[in-house]
């Protein structure tokens, strides 16, 4: 009877550990929720907020099969923007920034693209950024490019050559 006691008393206790395990999961998984929301709310109610931003600059020659090793994880997207296209990377840049603080990559020849952050989230949950090609410091275009998160976004130029010049802009 005494053992039959201990059995029912280590049963309750496992019982016990269970329960408070499955409630530590589910508060720990809430309040994942939670952050992530408050994060976004953060991100719409404060400028300020910093995101990762990153710029890559690529050439695209007509004609051409080679994709330099550094884009192959882009190539897809590469070969559906300029299909039988070689690609060869200039520069990448990353770096963490709040509005409106920007990211420089060097593309040679006295190229040089500026991405500054505009707005970390817009009404439509996209980032705001502002893409700016100079020559020799003198600006050459400028364009605004509204982005999801985690999305690479390209805007194109065509060169005196036939070559295209690929700015691959994302945040995150």
């Amino acid at each position: 009877m005494a053992e039959s006691r201990r059995r029912s008393g280590w049963f309750g206790i496992e019982l016990a550990v269970a329960a408070l395990a499955l409630g530590g999961l589910a508060l720990g998984f809430s309040g994942i929720r939670v952050s992530r929301a408050q994060e976004e709310a953060e991100a719409e109610s404060n400028p300020d907020i910093a995101r990762q931003v990153t710029v890559i600059g690529i050439i695209a020659t007509p004609g051409t099969k080679t994709v330099d090793s550094g884009l192959v994880f882009i190539k897809s997207q590469l070969d559906e923007l300029l299909p039988k296209h070689g690609f060869r990377l200039l520069d990448a840049q990353s770096k963490r920034i709040v509005a409106p603080e920007s990211v420089t990559c060097n593309l040679n020849n006295g190229y040089t693209v500026a991405i500054s952050l505009v707005k970390s989230q817009d009404e439509n949950g996209k980032v705001e950024l502002r893409c700016e090609l100079f020559q020799d410091k003198a600006r050459q275009f400028s364009t605004l490019v509204k982005t999801p998160v985690n999305q690479l976004f390209f805007c194109q130029r065509a060169l005196h050559d036939g070559s295209q010049l690929l700015i691959g802009v994302g945040a995150r």
